[in-house]
């Protein structure tokens, strides 16, 4: 299990150090602000794990780079709550049968983010595509910016760490 996860992480590393060597920090704060904004489903695992990795390695401070990597999820993940909360409904109502979601698949969206928005929030950070979505979902379904902000934060905040951090603590162990 921990060959697989570290052979994981080198192939994150090996995927993402170009773009961060070239462009630095920014990189990471644009490519995970864009992500979690879910204009793209750009890989951010990738992002992030480099990152820690490239910290590790002394390219970047650590005490910057993951901090940043959570400041620009999060922010992103606000900016989807916006724009769902202020179009996501109208246009779901409008184009969703287009795409086979109908009105009543919407009301059953609201109560399910009335009711379970929160550990939604918290724990679809850690699933592709439910992390580029949730902010729309959840701006859509009406969920209160401060419940998901709050959660949305701390699992920006989870999923920075869990990724980066552990790539900085396991540096030494991934295969170069």
């Amino acid at each position: 299990m921990l060959h697989w996860f570290l052979t994981t992480l080198a192939n994150l590393i090996h995927a993402a150090s170009p773009i961060l060597k070239s462009y630095g920090l920014p990189a990471v704060f644009a490519l995970l602000f864009i992500e979690s904004a879910g204009v793209v489903f750009a890989p951010g695992e990738a992002m992030i794990v480099a990152a820690g990795f490239l910290a590790a390695r002394g390219l970047f401070p650590v005490w910057i780079a993951l901090p940043l990597a959570m400041l620009a999820a999060t922010l992103g993940g606000y900016a989807a709550y916006g724009l769902g909360g202020r179009y996501g409904y109208k246009a779901l109502l409008r184009y969703g049968r287009y795409v086979g979601i109908m009105p009543p698949m919407l009301d059953k969206t609201h109560h399910f983010f009335q009711r379970f928005g929160a550990p939604v929030v918290l724990v679809g950070r850690f699933i592709v595509p439910l992390r580029q979505l949730q902010g729309y979902l959840a701006g859509a379904a009406e969920m209160g910016f401060q419940p998901f902000a709050i959660w949305s934060a701390m699992g920006a905040i989870l999923w920075v760490m869990a990724w980066g951090g552990g790539a900085f603590l396991l540096a030494g162990s991934i295969p170069s």
